[in-house]
């Protein structure tokens, strides 16, 4: 006797029909590598630019504070360092790679008024031949 009230379940299906491969994986191997030639780039490119903006530090609050007067101490007062050194070390560097990554994954408005335009226009495109057509 089989118990009133309860269905047979099936079994879904998650990957593609006639394929070993999950739809859908945490991780893809075949990405790795390119995951850690963008994380060692973003590393370099955050440590250029904590020293740039060192270089910069030392010559407005050190070389030329005589002569930029006001920009200097506001300067000095915003990004207070002991004798005026500018110091940064890796975790610096780890966060300014991340807020890096974080701040380029941000959408550009104007890329959506780009799509819209381009959008527009294939419809316009579209028109124009089907009108002609008839």
């Amino acid at each position: 006797l089989k118990p009133l009230g309860r269905k047979r379940q099936r079994k879904v299906r998650v990957s593609a029909p006639h394929s070993n491969i999950p739809a859908m994986q945490i991780v893809a191997p075949a990405r790795f590598l390119d995951g850690v030639v963008f994380a060692i780039f973003l590393m370099i490119v955050s440590g250029f630019g904590l020293f740039l903006f060192g270089e910069f530090h030392k010559m407005v609050c050190i070389t030329e504070a005589k002569n930029l007067g006001m920009v200097a101490t506001v300067m000095d007062k915003i990004f207070p360092f002991p004798n005026k050194k500018w110091a940064f070390n890796l975790t610096h560097i780890l966060l300014f790679a991340i807020l890096i990554a974080v701040m380029s994954m941000a959408h550009h408005p104007a890329q959506e008024i780009i799509k819209k335009q381009v959008e527009k226009d294939i419809k316009e495109k579209e028109k124009g031949k089907a009108s002609k057509s008839d």
